[in-house]
Formats: C-alpha cells, structure tokens, sequence
C-alpha cells in the first residue's frame, strides 16, 4: 500500500558502536553487490526492514519488539541510496554512510526515484517488497526475483556479534533468576495474576544494562490458557496465580548487543505425575536436541526428529516448528535457518552453518489442561573434521535455570542427568556475579538433582 502523506515519525535512527560491530558497511556492500554480479544485475531494490537495518549498521524504534525503522534502500555497482524519514538521520551518520558512498534521501523521494529507473537489471525480493513498487519497476526494467541476499548473511552472526549476544544472554538469564526467584517467594504469599508476572519480569530486565525493550509480547500463560500456544494475558482477562499447576512463560528481550528469546514452564506447587512425565518428555527433547552432532550440510529438518523423538513415542506431537533463527538487535524471529519436520512452501530449507542462532523450543500442549515449553538458544559451530567431512554441534547459550520441581528424573537417563548438571552449573557460573547472596543459594538449593 503507498501513500502520498508525508512519513510522521519522531524516532531517530541509532547506529550499532563500533565497538558492536564486526564488519563495515563498505565490507556488507561488496558482499551484495558480488552477488549482483553474479545475477547480471544492476540496481538491488530492498523494502525489508531489517535488512535494511543489517546492511546499514542502523537500528530504530519504528515498530515495538523490532528494532528497525521506516525506510527503503537502493544499491548500485558504485553507490546506494538510503530512503528515511525527514530528521530521523544525524549529520554524524549520514558522515559515517558517506564514507561508503552511500547518499541518505527523503522517504517519499523513493517513488520519484523509482519512475525515473528504465532498463535496468533489477534484483528484489517479490514476497519482500509492496505490489506496487513492484509493477512501478516492473514496467520498464528487467526483474530477477530471489530471495534477499542480506537474509543469508545477517543469520550468520560474526565473533564480535556472537561474544555481544552471550553477553545479554548472560544479563537476561540474571534478570530471569532474579525473576524466578521473587515468583517462588511470592505465590500464595501475595496475589498475582499472569499479568503482574509478566509486569514484574519486565522490570527485571530493564533494571540490566543496555536493556531496550521486549524482543517480543511476552506469553504468560497459567494452566490451561498455556495450551493456547500464543495466548497473552492482559490487565483485564489476566488469570490469578495459586500455588498450584504450571506456569508457561515465553519472553525475551532487546539489548544494545543482542536480542534473547526463552521459555521456561514454572512449576507452581506440586505437580501431578501425567504433568511430569510430559515435562520430562519435552526436556528430554530440547536435551537431544541441544547435544546433536551431524555432518555440514544438514538442515533442521535432518534434526527435528530429535527434539520430537520421545513425544512421538508416546504418541503426541505439537503442531509448529522446533526453533527459528534469531537476529542481533533485530527481529526475534529470522529466517532462513529452523527446525522442522514439514516442507513449507515457499520457504527454505538452509542449511545450518557456523554462526547461525536457532532456538530448541519442543512442547506438549494439552488442551483444556496445561502447556509446556522449554526453550534455550543454540549457536552452530564447527567439530571434527576428517574424510567423513565436516562434523558440526551447537553451543547452548540461553543461562537460565531449568525448573527442577517438575522433573520425573527416573525418565532421564544418566548422560541426561549429567548434562542437566553441568548446564546449572554453567548458568551458576555465567550468572552469580549478578545475583545476591540469597539468590545464590537458592539457585544452588533449585537445581540440585542428585546423580
């Protein structure tokens, strides 16, 4: 849809510090402008936010969770234009994006622009751009529709990117504890409802450094609204908490430095044994999942089973994919790396390399009952390589505890019980040096499970 109103924002484009960043603008430039070449193309159209967002080193507050602005862009062999609302740049930006020869106009200058393009080779992205920007280029220029070469590269975090995200996972996983922590002291103390939960965690994060705002709108789900596998709670339909079943909370946030995306289910009192064994069910999932090794060249679809296997023997499912990728300050979800089982037309498969973020988020959903979920952030590395190939694993980087108190530990094995260990171990070691004294021990006293 266009309109010819004038763009009215009054949220100002921020760039990444130099010190977040791990490549330049120059250095992304070149990457898409190889990829134009290779096509015969010679004008790259983007109208994707945070692609955009990416390929600038810019960020804004255009649209709640996302941390990206209004804007176009234009990429050709020499130069590229960035299409912004009037006053949103500064004068110290539009410096910084000269130096790559990129030119920053007027947001509604972009459709001038466009009628003024004839015979040219255009690359754009058909399900990523309006439909009548599309006709408007179509009509006197040759099109190569292709998924944005930005996609491919952003999934691919760098080592700077990469130390930065484990950083805020860190400071959530802090803010998380901290959050536990009060929730356990809390029910059947004083009321809560899903909404002051939620209310509550919120303030925990924002009391970390570099905190920005929810990556997305958080699922407090009690009992049998956790079913709902995106249901959200509100001052005015909110469920009260008592100290009883289980508690389902999907959250995350946006750091300057990352974005972080984690679900824990919370056991409230004491839970009955159908409810632990379809917890220990989905912990035995996102476990296998988390301790996959496989050869280069796999995708999620090779691995899903691994997260499905021991709820597909007891013969349930749930009906969405395992994970998806996670931006840096970006959107919580990003494409093209998952895990699923299902072909979905007109999405890829990628292949998972080093570098991309995936979340592990199995769950049992029983409807009228209880929802359960347990999701940590995996980043793909590189193994051993020998004339098998490239072997790969992934790294857990979400440090939060695992509620213990709904656990039916004669499910796991040993190998699972041991990792379980020393994962708490690892989160206690991430975490401490935020936590008080008392935070600490109960930390220690919660995840204890004897071996």
């Amino acid at each position: 849809i266009w309109s010819d109103r004038p763009l009215r924002t009054h949220n100002p484009v921020f760039p990444l510090p130099e010190a977040l960043s791990g490549s330049t603008v120059t250095e992304k430039l070149g990457r898409i402008r190889e990829n134009m070449k290779k096509k015969g193309c010679t004008v790259h159209i983007l109208a994707s936010l945070d692609d955009i967002a990416w390929l600038f080193q810019l960020r804004g507050k255009d649209i709640p969770y996302n941390p990206v602005f209004f804007s176009y862009a234009l990429i050709r062999e020499r130069d590229a234009v960035l299409y912004v609302g009037e006053n949103m740049v500064s004068d110290e930006i539009k410096a910084g994006l000269a130096k790559a020869n990129v030119v920053i106009k007027s947001y509604q200058v972009l459709y001038e622009d466009m009628e003024q393009l004839k015979n040219e080779t255009v690359m754009l992205d058909s399900k990523a751009i309006n439909y009548y920007l599309y006709k408007e280029l179509e009509r006197s220029n040759k099109i190569i529709n292709m998924t944005n070469p930005e996609k491919k590269y952003k999934a691919v975090k760098n080592a700077t990117e990469i130390q930065n995200i484990k950083e805020c996972h860190i400071k959530d996983g802090a803010a998380y504890t901290k959050f536990l922590y009060w929730l356990k002291n809390s029910i059947g103390r004083v009321p809560v409802t899903e909404d002051t939960v939620q209310r509550q965690l919120e303030n925990f994060r924002r009391a970390q450094k570099g905190f920005i705002e929810p990556s997305f709108r958080t699922i407090c789900a009690y009992k049998e609204n956790a079913a709902m596998m995106h249901y959200s709670a509100d001052e005015k339909n909110a469920k009260e908490l008592k100290p009883q079943g289980l508690l389902l909370i999907d959250s995350g946030g946006q750091y300057m430095g990352g974005t972080t995306d984690i679900t824990r289910t919370v056991c409230l009192g004491e839970a009955g044994s159908k409810e632990k064994e379809h917890y220990t069910l989905v912990l035995k999932g996102m476990l296998r999942l988390s301790n996959a090794v496989f050869l280069y060249g796999c995708t999620g679809k090779n691995l899903d089973i691994l997260a499905r296997e021991a709820i597909w023997k007891s013969h349930m499912d749930y009906r969405c994919g395992t994970g998806h990728g996670v931006g840096y300050m970006l959107n919580v979800h990003e494409g093209p790396n998952s895990f699923r089982w299902k072909t979905v037309k007109g999405r890829e498969d990628a292949v998972l390399e080093e570098g991309m973020i995936t979340t592990n988020e199995p769950g049992i959903y029983t409807e009228g009952e209880y929802g359960i979920r347990i999701e940590n952030e995996l980043l793909c590395k590189k193994g051993v390589r020998n004339e098998y190939g490239q072997f790969m694993h992934f790294e857990t980087i979400t440090y939060a505890p695992i509620d213990r108190e709904a656990i039916n530990a004669a499910l796991l094995t040993q190998e699972e019980l041991n990792w379980l260990n020393a994962y708490h171990l690892l989160v206690f070691e991430k975490i401490s040096p935020l936590l008080t004294e008392e935070e600490k021990e109960w930390f220690v006293n919660m995840t204890e499970i004897k071996i």
